[in-house]
């Protein structure tokens, strides 16, 4: 039924005269040896395709379907341009809070987003307002949504909570390889007396379980709070954020965070390409990309480390806490092939110590 939805979808959509049609393919290798948990095996993480395009100058429109997962409707929206500087969106859209997960999965540094994804809800039902500011080399967004439910929720029938997000950023732009970027999202979300579970997987989405968890009941609401910055110079680049929420039931508020550091750097001289009108990332521009005729061009190499941390215990939540080290390895061979390796240390307490160590590689291709 719902692969009959997506092709009734494309079809009505594709009619237009500007669109553009593509997906992903992205697959996985992962072994994982401590203290919990001993697996390995691969699987495909992703699988989507998507139809985008204009139905004026002024009118966009985007459906993306995923073929794995259990969130198989991603991005489906219009989107009007007011102005030149003030934009809404309507449909299954992200939230605006936190610089990683508003970039996409296809442009972040590391396999697996840090641990403060943790926070992060899926995409919901929604409207989005953002404006652009701009004045010469200082440049910024003001973002305010109002959401409900996913649209996988929606046609699940199942209940969920409504929720306001604002997001502001500013960044000083001397050159496209020379940002900084700042930013602060705040976030409400009101539920009717629902359970709430935050869960982390050691970095690794084939880890079976969860690593550390905290379950809530009868939450009426939750309060959430983020902070972010990112600096872009030349091929290197640092990119750190923290988030922290507050959970609420008759009883008590519950207040867990979580933050990560990351550095990352090109030694072909690339650097991370940033997108002033939705302040995030975006896909790098290869330099040389690889040829079948050599002639010396190789590729795209980077190498990044990240610090992740988060706490899920307060006053009779234990959930622990857990702190990740991820070394990472890219390779670009051309603009829409990628590979990726990662290792991931991950540590627990909760109380006892737990240790976990993860080997991961992809292989991502885009179309």
């Amino acid at each position: 039924m719902r692969f009959l939805i997506v092709v009734i979808l494309f079809t009505l959509f594709a009619q237009g005269s500007e669109e553009k049609m593509g997906g992903q393919i992205v697959f996985d290798r992962s072994t994982l040896t401590g203290d919990d948990y001993n697996a390995h095996g691969r699987e495909i993480r992703r699988a989507r395709l998507y139809l985008k395009g204009k139905a004026s100058s002024k009118l966009m429109y985007e459906i993306e379907y995923s073929l794995t997962g259990n969130n198989e409707w991603k991005d489906v929206y219009v989107k009007h341009n007011t102005l030149d500087n003030l934009g809404i969106q309507v449909g299954n859209i992200k939230e605006p809070i936190g610089l990683e997960s508003l970039t996409s999965s296809k442009n972040g540094t590391f396999m697996e987003r840090s641990l403060t994804d943790t926070f992060i809800q899926s995409r919901k039902l929604g409207i989005l307002v953002q404006g652009n500011y701009e004045k010469g080399e200082h440049k910024g967004t003001i973002s305010l949504g109002i959401f409900g439910k996913s649209l996988d929720k929606l046609l699940a029938k199942k209940r969920d909570g409504t929720s306001i997000i604002g997001r502001i950023t500013y960044a000083l732009i001397h050159a496209k390889d020379d940002v900084i970027h700042l930013g602060l999202s705040v976030g409400k979300t009101k539920y009717d007396k629902k359970s709430i579970k935050f869960s982390t997987d050691a970095g690794a989405h084939m880890y079976d379980g969860s690593l550390i968890k905290s379950k809530i009941k009868n939450v009426r609401r939750t309060k959430r709070f983020g902070a972010e910055a990112a600096v872009v110079k030349g091929p290197f680049s640092f990119q750190g954020e923290y988030i922290a929420i507050t959970a609420s039931n008759n009883k008590n508020n519950y207040n867990f965070d979580g933050w990560y550091g990351q550095v990352s750097w090109f030694a072909t001289g690339e650097h991370r390409k940033y997108k002033a009108k939705s302040a995030k990332f975006s896909r790098i521009k290869i330099k040389k990309p690889f040829k079948k005729r050599l002639n010396g061009y190789w590729g795209a190499v980077e190498i990044a480390f990240r610090v992740s941390k988060i706490n899920l215990s307060d006053k009779n939540k234990i959930g622990g806490e857990e702190t990740d080290l991820t070394l990472g390895i890219n390779y670009y061979p051309q603009k829409n092939i990628r590979l990726m390796s990662n290792y991931t240390f991950a540590e627990v307490t909760k109380p006892e110590i737990i240790k976990e160590h993860v080997i991961q590689v992809r292989g991502l291709y885009g179309f």
